[in-house]
């Protein structure tokens, strides 16, 4: 498991919990830290609707797995530039407010708008198909399980258009190819 600052937007979590990728996103970068307005989003507003990524979610703040970090009053004056400059969601905004306090890397941000803020303010993102491509490069799942998991989400309503899935599975057969070459393909 790897020691550094991860933060997250509420989208990736959610669709990591309803494909069962929560535990393995977990693996790949530790503690999962989330402002309070994305804890708000994916979490209150999930249960009371009674989704059931929420209530994953929620379980997942309980242990520790996903923890609530509070803005300073630097990230809190930055939420609204960001909101109004770059026309994202306050959930997007504390995400990218956040990972700039805690020098997160990366940022699991999947909308485009958040995504291009983001980077504009000098982060490093990464979002969902990323992130599963990157726990096959680390050796947590395979490539037939990232397949799994890309199929999963297109059975879900996550926004995904095909030449985005293309892309990512033309650089997941990619990287797949790499590791095969250096013969890292087990699981750690």
């Amino acid at each position: 498991m790897l020691t550094r600052k991860v933060v997250s937007n509420a989208s990736p979590l959610s669709y990591a919990s309803k494909i069962g990728f929560l535990e393995t996103l977990v693996k790949l970068y530790g503690k999962i830290l989330i402002p309070p307005a994305v804890y708000n989003e994916a979490i209150e507003k999930g249960a009371e609707k009674r989704a059931a990524d929420a209530l994953v979610l929620e379980e997942a703040v309980r242990e520790g797995r996903l923890q609530i970090a509070e803005l300073n009053e630097r990230a809190r004056t930055e939420i609204q530039v960001l909101a109004k400059m770059h026309d994202i969601s306050i959930g997007e905004a504390e995400a990218i407010a956040l990972a700039k306090q805690v020098k997160a890397e990366p940022l699991i941000i999947d909308e485009r708008s958040g995504t291009l803020a983001a980077r504009v303010w000098g982060l490093k993102t990464v979002g969902l198909l990323g992130a599963i491509i990157e726990a096959m490069y680390e050796g947590i799942i395979t490539f037939e399980e990232l397949k799994i998991y890309y199929n999963r989400l297109i059975e879900t309503e996550f926004r995904l258009k095909h030449q985005d899935y293309m892309k990512a599975m033309e650089l997941a057969e990619k990287v797949w190819r790499k590791l095969r070459e250096r013969g890292q393909t087990g699981i750690k």
